[in-house]
């Protein structure tokens, strides 16, 4: 391994130590008592209109905000590239055959082809991070970002933390880390750096510069997730009630592990699957979280003061199966820090996640439709 990379000594000393006291672990991230969930009648939970005139009108106003240029797409391609056999995913073909597009430029695809059909400049960003970025630079630089417009194509890079073993030493430093990968000994801190990074990048000011109102993140392997009119509409009736954040959600189904919609201190907001006390049941809560959230741009430049959890993995370290931890922030707790509404979606329509090469296969006949679509 080359010299470590850089990262914010005094972050991770910090976090490193309230680590070492007991301050940063899982029971400490866990609420106290089981939250309500969010009842099915609340007015921040918004569902597309079922009249053809009301769902013209929000139409029309999302389609109006992306022809002002008022609204950019980013997508979170972060992470550690461990997913897929070590593969970086968003650069993994999503069909069959050496023509077929990567789950990048499917996302991109999506949004060159609606600029195209308004006439309209909508910025793309592409959130990387250590472990991906090589990788995707060069597929991006290969498939000409999907058609992106030059002056539309933007990226910015997470930041990075040590690992460190359970007694708060950094994996760089152990015996035999030079010869292992940097992504073994360093982690992305999660998705919720995206909104420390797009301040710290330039790339709210450069957003802001160019008009931007509204930002569409999403996952990139959510292929469901676009800039949808309608969907956008929605949130812009949310922003003139008062919302600064609309977060996509989809009825909860058996199996389904992440976070809920709950009321904590009187406020409904995202709760992790992993924060829910033991008294909780999981499956009382109806609404799932798709982590695709539509944010004004003055939400995501707000640098919310986001807590870091303490990540738990193991890692085979030669004939040792070693104990690692990682720190991490989540961005769905924004919806701690700003006003927030919940769009329920359709699940067949909206939230297609892709997690494993089993589920690329089981999704295969609606990315076929998908990619003839735009094609």
């Amino acid at each position: 391994m080359d010299a470590p990379l850089r990262y914010d000594r005094e972050l991770f000393a910090a976090l490193r130590e309230a680590f070492l006291r007991g301050e940063l672990s899982r029971a400490r991230a866990r609420l106290t008592e089981p939250p309500a969930a969010l009842a099915a009648d609340d007015p921040r939970l918004l569902r597309p209109p079922t009249s053809a005139a009301a769902r013209d009108d929000r139409i029309a106003a999302g389609e109006a905000a992306l022809r002002a240029g008022e609204v950019a797409a980013l997508i979170l391609n972060g992470g550690l590239a461990t997913r897929f056999g070590g593969a970086v995913k968003g650069v993994v073909p999503v069909l069959p055959g050496a023509d077929a597009p990567s789950f990048l430029a499917l996302k991109l695809a999506d949004v060159r082809a609606l600029a195209e059909r308004l006439g309209a400049p909508i910025p793309a960003v592409v959130m990387c991070s250590f472990a991906t970025r090589a990788a995707s630079d060069a597929h991006l630089a290969a498939v000409a970002w999907s058609g992106i417009d030059p002056a539309d194509r933007l990226s910015f890079d997470q930041s990075v933390l040590p690992r460190i073993d359970l007694e708060g030493a950094p994996l760089y430093r152990r015996e035999g880390a030079e010869r292992r990968p940097e992504s073994e000994l360093f982690a992305a801190p999660g998705h919720g750096d995206t909104l420390e990074q797009a301040v710290a990048s330039g790339l709210v000011d450069r957003l802001r510069a160019r008009g931007v109102r509204h930002v569409l993140i999403s996952n990139v392997d959510n292929l469901g997730a676009t800039l949808d009119p309608l969907h956008l509409g929605l949130h812009l009736a949310a922003v003139e009630g008062g919302a600064q954040v609309s977060v996509e959600v989809v009825r909860r189904r058996p199996g389904d592990v992440g976070g809920c919609i709950a009321e904590v201190g009187g406020r409904p907001v995202i709760v992790e699957g992993f924060r829910l006390p033991d008294a909780a049941d999981p499956t009382a809560y109806d609404h799932f979280n798709t982590n695709t959230l539509w944010l004004t741009l003055d939400a995501l430049g707000s640098r919310p003061a986001l807590t870091y959890f303490p990540v738990h993995r193991g890692l085979e370290w030669g004939a040792e199966e070693l104990q690692i931890v990682q720190f991490e922030r989540l961005i769905g707790q924004i919806t701690e820090h700003a006003p927030t509404a919940f769009i329920e979606v359709d699940r067949g329509r909206r939230f297609m996640p892709i997690k494993t090469r089993e589920d690329l296969e089981a999704a295969r006949p609606w990315i076929e439709r998908r990619v003839a679509a735009l094609g």
